[in-house]
Formats: C-alpha cells, structure tokens, sequence
C-alpha cells in the first residue's frame, strides 16, 4: 500500500490506454487495459460509497474521497469488489480486479473522476491529466 496521502495508479501491472474522455459517445472517462484478472487498487484514502451491477457498467464501485471532493469509479470488474459499502480503504488497496463485465470489449477498467458526487450533483472530469500523472509516479 502506498502512503496515506498519496494518490497511485489504479492499475498496477502492466497496462495500455484506449478511449478517452469524450471519445465519440459521451465517454466520462478512460478506458485502462490489462489482463482480465490483474489487480485493481485505490487511487487513494477513502470510502467505498457504492458497489453494485449494471448493464452497462457491469460490476462497478465508487470510491468516495472527501478530502479531494472527488468520486473514483471503476466499472467493468470482473467479479463483484470484495469491498462492502461504507468500507474505508487506503490508496493502494485491492478494490477489484480487471474484467469485461456488462458492455465491455476486452479486458479493461473505465475509470472515471467525478468532482462531487457520482450522479449525484457531481460532474465528471477529464482523468486522463491525473492518470498519467500517477501512472509515472506509481
């Protein structure tokens, strides 16, 4: 696990980027791909605020950090999250693993930042700028 205050890559193996933020259909996020099965980790100190199915997003979480007013959601896992609702983690941390649960084509997390709440007031935010910023440090 990294340092509390610290900010890491959701991906920690080996990884590639697909579509991006706005990419033709709306997209509110990026698209990370790896292996089906690789680790899936917090990008940083907070509570999970929701886990759950959708069609679309398959299994998803949402990774609430009040300290940064920011939502991390990650959708396409391949299993349910072990983590329960309410459930504080640190950055680092398990949360998941990389799956093409829902409408997914290959293996991949769509990622998504959220300033404010997910779907509730909040608005997603490009996270491509911090993506790379903790893929060169993590």
């Amino acid at each position: 696990a990294a340092a509390p205050g610290a900010q890491v890559f959701p991906v920690p193996g080996a990884h590639s980027f697909g579509d991006g933020f706005g990419a033709g259909r709306n997209h509110q996020g990026a698209d990370i791909f790896a292996p089906c099965g690789s680790a899936e980790v917090a990008v940083a100190r907070g509570v999970i605020a929701q886990t759950g199915f959708h069609a679309r997003a398959g299994y998803y979480i949402v990774l609430r950090s009040k300290k940064l007013r920011r939502d991390f959601v990650y959708m396409h896992l391949q299993a349910p999250s072990p983590l329960a609702r309410k459930q504080k983690v640190s950055p680092g941390q398990t949360v998941g693993a990389v799956g093409e649960t829902g409408n997914a084509s290959g293996c991949h997390l769509h990622f998504e930042i959220w300033k404010g709440k997910w779907y509730r007031g909040g608005r997603a935010i490009d996270p491509m700028p911090s993506l790379l910023r903790w893929d060169a440090t993590s």
